[in-house]
């Protein structure tokens, strides 16, 4: 053999691969739809909308309620923003098959951008009655039975398909990342509100009022960043029309009756919200009369719950794909069960901050999943119907849920309320398996 010829190499032996960094591995796996360059404008736009929206959100309830002293605004409120989304999310789906879905979302951040700076100037000038706050809200949220499934059905078009399930899994996480960030510097503009007047630079003034105009004014600021994000997007083309016999707001409804599965899904996912979400309402109740603590403890559920559902979101990011949805599914509903069991037995607030961060962990994988699964199933043409009724599913089984849970509450004690929940939710796991074992796959 010649010298400088190098020995062959031993089959035997393990193959070396070349090191690859933490970076490069988020890179390329968890955060890999953000090299499109649509999609990355979209993301970081939508985080600081999200983030204001949220902040706007806390400093309303907190303001109507220093309004009013009653608890029955708040929860009202709620109830007015997610409300029509239920009963016009059907034509809000229809019109995004219809018109550019850019457009139509520049147009509904537009109406929101609106909205905030009237409740910005309502405010500073001491104009403020619950019900101007109510009808401001209804206006809310019927622009938003347009935008939200106008802006889950533009997803897919920011991104290749095969990154479309990482796509959905990141905005999950930004969602989830604004709902914990928002609320925080609420009270932040809040606890800085009060500061100054105490300071006496602003002689007359509430900290409530101040440190809400603070928030509305942000939340009118934080809509440029989508805006610009948005003129910035290039989205060629027009939606195409239908192909399903029956146009109009009912071709999402035939399109999902015709495919039993996702049928299925939608049904499991009401469900799920039902008897996962309400715990959140329940947490105050349950710190107090389980857990024997107060307001503290009770942030730090809400947080540990925010804490499990971004883990969710970048588990499904890292790892979610077509083959492994059944999978995620069937895990999601089954940690969310456990989570509520675990909550229901906890005898130490470690111990419920752990089942907490778990019953975030199951949701969110199961509805990150859930909505990936939806968007994979469905023709371009139909895709804005039948997000609209993934968005109606949400909107419907939100108060549905608080509303019986909150009875539920006053009648037996809170950790048998969890308890029966936790049997709801596993039921819901029971049908994801049977779902699952008929072949969700076949579907797509």
């Amino acid at each position: 053999m010649d010298r400088d010829t190098p020995p062959p190499a031993d089959p035997s032996a393990p193959v070396r691969r070349p090191s690859r960094g933490l970076f490069a591995a988020l890179r390329d796996h968890t955060f890999r739809s953000l090299k499109h360059r649509n999609y990355r404008l979209y993301f970081f736009g939508q985080i600081v909308s999200f983030t204001g929206s949220w902040m706007q959100n806390a400093a309303l309830m907190w303001l109507v309620y220093e309004k009013t002293a009653d608890p029955v605004w708040p929860p009202l409120l709620l109830v007015a923003q997610v409300g029509p989304t239920l009963v016009l999310g059907a034509w809000g789906g229809a019109l995004a098959d219809r018109v550019p879905k850019r457009g139509l979302v520049f147009a509904t951040q537009s109406a929101f951008l609106a909205t905030a700076m009237l409740m910005t100037l309502v405010v500073a000038a001491d104009l403020v009655e619950p019900w101007l706050l109510l009808a401001v809200q209804v206006v809310n949220g019927v622009v938003q039975s347009v935008d939200l499934p106008t802006r889950l059905a533009f997803v897919s078009d920011l991104v290749p398909r095969p990154d479309l399930i990482n796509a959905v899994s990141l905005n999950s996480m930004l969602f989830n990342s604004a709902r914990a960030i928002g609320p925080a510097l609420s009270g932040l503009l809040f606890l800085l509100a009060d500061a100054v007047i105490r300071a006496g630079w602003l002689p007359g003034s509430r900290a409530v009022t101040l440190g809400a105009v603070w928030c509305f004014a942000l939340n009118s600021l934080s809509y440029a960043a989508v805006l610009f994000a948005l003129r910035a997007i290039d989205v060629a083309g027009e939606p195409r029309r239908s192909a399903l016999p029956a146009e109009g707001m009912l071709g999402g409804f035939r399109y999902v009756l015709t495919r039993p599965r996702l049928a299925g899904l939608l049904l499991l996912t009401g469900l799920l919200c039902v008897f996962g979400w309400p715990v959140i309402s329940l947490f105050p109740t349950y710190t107090d009369q389980a857990l024997g603590h107060a307001e503290t403890e009770y942030s730090v559920l809400v947080s540990s719950v925010g804490a499990g559902a971004l883990v969710a979101a970048l588990t499904n990011a890292t790892f979610g794909t077509v083959g492994r949805r059944g999978f995620f599914l069937l895990a999601g509903a089954s940690v969310t069960a456990a989570g509520l069991v675990a909550l229901a037995a906890a005898q130490s607030l470690g111990a419920a901050v752990l089942a907490a961060g778990s019953l975030g962990f199951g949701l969110i994988l199961f509805l990150s999943t859930g909505q990936s699964a939806v968007q994979l199933s469905v023709s371009d043409e139909t895709r804005g119907r039948v997000m609209a009724l993934w968005a109606m599913t949400l909107s419907a089984s939100a108060p549905v849920g608080h509303l019986l849970a909150g009875i539920a509450a006053t009648t037996w004690p809170v950790r048998w309320v969890l308890a029966g929940m936790a049997c709801g939710a596993g039921l819901v796991a029971a049908g994801t398996l049977a779902l699952a074992a008929r072949g969700w796959r076949r579907d797509s």
